[in-house]
């Protein structure tokens, strides 16, 4: 039921122009960049252009050091497929950016929902949940990797918004299938890596 609420509420953002839409780009508006504090912008814009080697590099590095499938690797790319539904389904534009980019950056895709964003919180998620002591600093990572596609003018916070749930939804699909087939090593899905030599 929460996350067919959850889909209203961005489903309403994304095509009704009401109070909630107004609200959404007043709001992306106050918190995207001005260029006036270059330290920032460069950390800002550093930060979303690096999110996503930060969550496959070490996904894939954890992955390559297990033989069965982990969690944050399931999930980091589990999540690309609903990202990619989503954005040719809804078609939404993305913000008439106002910020100037100091470093290369691109917006060759749909606006909704925020892939990046998506994917770190399913990375996000699967190491919170693995590893309860992480929480404050995967949050922390979450947010700032969403304040960031706003800063640099690349989404609505709208798009962060359900691009967090859609990531938390599907990291937590996939910690529940993992854990319902710890039990049964039979079931767990293996992945073998091989590199072949010279």
């Amino acid at each position: 039921m929460k996350y067919i609420f959850i889909f209203l509420i961005s489903f309403s953002f994304t095509f009704s122009e009401n109070y909630l839409t107004k609200a959404d780009f007043y709001l992306t508006s106050m918190l995207e960049g001005n260029n006036n504090n270059p330290f920032t912008d460069i950390a800002m814009e550093g930060l979303a252009l690096a999110t996503p080697f930060i969550e496959f590099g070490t996904a894939g590095f954890d992955q390559i050091a297990n033989d069965k499938l982990i969690p944050s690797f399931s999930a980091s790319l589990g999540v690309q497929l609903p990202i990619a539904l989503g954005k040719y389904f809804f078609k939404r534009e993305r913000p008439q950016r106002r910020y100037n980019p100091r470093l290369w950056n691109s917006r060759f895709t749909p606006s909704f929902p925020s892939g990046h964003t998506a994917t770190t919180s399913a990375w996000a998620t699967s190491i919170a949940l693995t590893s309860p002591k992480m929480v404050p600093v995967m949050i922390g990572y979450t947010f700032l990797s969403g304040y960031s596609q706003v800063y640099v003018g690349n989404h609505y916070v709208s798009d962060v918004i359900f691009g967090w749930a859609l990531g938390y939804a599907v990291a937590s699909l996939f910690y529940k299938l993992y854990n319902n087939n710890t039990g049964n090593s039979g079931v767990i899905p293996q992945l073998k890596i091989a590199i072949p030599l010279p």
